[in-house]
């Protein structure tokens, strides 16, 4: 269950980091309403941690929402959010280095990348995590 957890959230990750983007930054694919209805989802899930701010899922969720609206800012918090609450949070440490690297910030991006390789038995994550910090030129 918990891979079939995983698949679901890092398949759209790989797709959004990767996707053509039209005007405004948004995905060419994702309609007007589609980005309404993710930003709806957003300040609903900013509220949610608010009322519950020790809960890393709500984080995580609210990370993959920003990714999907092309708030790297903001899904930069939410993860670090999550990170700092729960540290062997794989997930996170991924798509912090996934926006890291799309900021170029390189040091920060293998930071991410290492502590993704650390927390996770998942293969894929794994050679994953390998792939990039073997891009960036980490040992």
């Amino acid at each position: 269950m918990q891979n079939l957890f995983l698949f679901l959230l890092l398949a759209p990750a790989g797709l959004l980091m990767a996707a053509p983007q039209g005007p405004g930054g948004h995905d060419r694919r994702e309609t007007p309403e589609a980005i309404a209805q993710l930003t709806k989802d957003a300040a609903a899930l900013e509220t949610q941690v608010l009322a519950q701010p020790k809960n890393t899922e709500l984080y995580i969720k609210l990370g993959f929402t920003y990714s999907r609206l092309k708030k790297a800012d903001d899904a930069q918090r939410a993860f670090e959010n999550a990170v700092r609450l729960d540290p062997k949070r794989a997930i996170a440490h991924y798509m912090l280095g996934l926006i890291f690297e799309k900021k170029g910030l390189k040091d920060r991006a293998i930071q991410a990348w290492k502590a993704c390789l650390d927390n996770t038995a998942d293969p894929r994550l794994r050679d994953t995590a390998r792939k990039h910090l073997h891009h960036l030129g980490a040992r």
